[in-house]
């Protein structure tokens, strides 16, 4: 049998730490659902486990030294931006097509897809290099964006990376780059540029050999995305958070406001209050980032059709208000059930 972990693109993952297990073939495709539904770029298993497939499907690791995520995919599975983002119907595709081949040199790039929204720029194209050189140089394929003759700037150094092979192509990739963007000010049509610029350096050309220029209507998503205005604070002596709005797209749910004195992680040091993110059941819902830092969670299938989320504060220490006890890992949490802020969602 060929080795499933030779399919996970010169990865370097020491294996000692994991607990191997065989399993069935609908355990795979349980697992393949379940990990296609999580979309956690930013949420990485807790788990020392890894369920080891006759045939590898995906392993998600938390690569380099500026945080780079990255998977590798068995070179069987074909990506695009509307799987990427966890759209799977057929009927809700809100990337375009672009289809546009240049060359420079000896390397031929093929502009499949382009996505971009107030917040990300994610590009799908095929490339005349192996899987594992694509993916070794994968923040060289990262192209500079020009929206509307003004540069997009990264708000940080995620680079989101999937790639696969080319179905009887040992010499070409499919590649899909996600990158965040700031100051995304996006009207409904926009002119963009798309620069590769450190490969167009590493072939030895202009920069022209590999620059596409293009027409983008984003129009589709942000009729299918809201916006809920909330405007409320949670202000406990001199911590506060606030919720300015929600904003619900057709693959996430984001909180935008500010966090003084607060944290959604509960192993915050030199924080008193905490909050969780619940929805009308109950659930927490996998919030990716916190308030004040861009947070956000996946409308997986699970959490698709949330109708209302609370945001719910708590603390260690009793305080004077008005709180309900709940025993938390030894510790009693105490919930601020009169500070709590819902947001309905319909």
């Amino acid at each position: 049998m060929k080795n499933e972990y030779s399919l996970l693109n010169n990865v370097d993952i020491d294996l000692s730490q994991y607990m191997i297990e065989e399993v069935s073939e609908l355990e795979k495709k349980k697992m393949m659902k379940k990990f296609m539904n999580s979309k956690g770029k930013r949420g990485f298993w807790s788990k020392n486990k890894v369920l080891a497939a006759a045939v590898a499907v995906f392993l998600v690791v938390n690569l380099g030294v500026h945080g780079d995520k990255v998977f590798a995919a068995a070179t069987s599975f074909k990506l695009n931006i509307n799987t990427w983002v966890g759209l799977n119907n057929k009927y809700e595709k809100y990337s375009m097509e672009v289809g546009k081949t240049l060359q420079g040199k000896n390397t031929k790039l093929t502009l499949n897809e382009f996505f971009t929204d107030s917040s990300r720029v994610i590009v799908n194209f095929n490339i005349t290099r192996g899987v594992n050189e694509t993916f070794d140089n994968r923040v060289k394929l990262v192209p500079d964006v020009y929206i509307d003759g003004k540069k997009v700037e990264r708000s940080s150094d995620y680079i989101g990376a999937g790639v696969t092979q080319v179905e009887g192509k040992t010499d070409e990739s499919n590649a899909i780059l996600e990158i965040e963007g700031k100051d995304l000010q996006l009207r409904n049509k926009e002119h963009v540029k798309l620069v590769f610029a450190a490969l167009a350096k590493e072939c030895g050309v202009s920069d022209s050999e590999f620059t596409y220029s293009f027409d983008y209507d984003g129009t589709s998503y942000k009729n299918a995305s809201k916006v809920i205005k909330v405007n409320k604070d949670i202000i406990i002596g001199e911590s506060k958070l606030s919720i300015s709005e929600v904003t619900v797209t057709p693959d996430r749910v984001l909180i935008s406001g500010t966090s003084k004195g607060f944290s959604g992680w509960a192993i915050t040091k030199d924080v008193d209050y905490y909050y969780d993110i619940v929805e009308e059941n109950n659930k927490s819902l996998p919030m990716k980032e916190q308030i004040g830092k861009g947070a956000f969670y996946y409308r997986t299938e699970e959490f698709k059709d949330v109708n209302k989320l609370r945001i719910i504060p708590y603390t260690f220490n009793k305080i004077a208000t008005n709180t309900t006890s709940v025993d938390r890992d030894g510790r009693t949490k105490y919930i601020l059930e009169d500070k709590i802020i819902t947001v309905e969602l319909k």
